[in-house]
């Protein structure tokens, strides 16, 4: 392929961003309920309706969270993932520290997603 005075160039951007909007419209209709389809059920501690240790936490004192188990669920983990890694090439910060940064952009681009039509 050879790239006509940038034109290739500008092609692969504008599917760059179609994509990426599209990955966004998708996570947020998993995230908002879209219709005839529940929305995911939320992460939740793995040891919820046991009983707690003295304390109220468990023995580590870090409470850790179970995946949501329906195909959307692995959807939404497979955008917010590539959207993190999006995000890390902007942001130094590691993967772990971004993931509510990369939410709220998600979420922001499929905001603009909604209003292109």
């Amino acid at each position: 392929m050879q790239d006509h005075n940038g034109v290739l160039m500008m092609q692969r951007l504008l599917l760059a961003g179609t994509l990426g909007l599209a990955m966004a419209r998708k996570a947020a209709a998993i995230l908002e309920g879209e219709p005839n389809h529940p929305a995911p059920s939320p992460p939740v501690p793995d040891n919820a309706g046991s009983q707690c240790p003295q304390g109220g936490q468990d023995p580590q004192g870090v409470t850790s969270f179970r995946e949501p188990q329906s195909p959307d669920g692995a959807v939404l983990r497979a955008i917010l993932d590539a959207a993190n890694e999006c995000l890390g090439h902007f942001d130094d910060r590691p993967a772990g520290e971004r993931w509510c940064d990369t939410l709220f952009h998600l979420l922001d681009l499929a905001a603009f997603a909604a209003e292109l039509g």
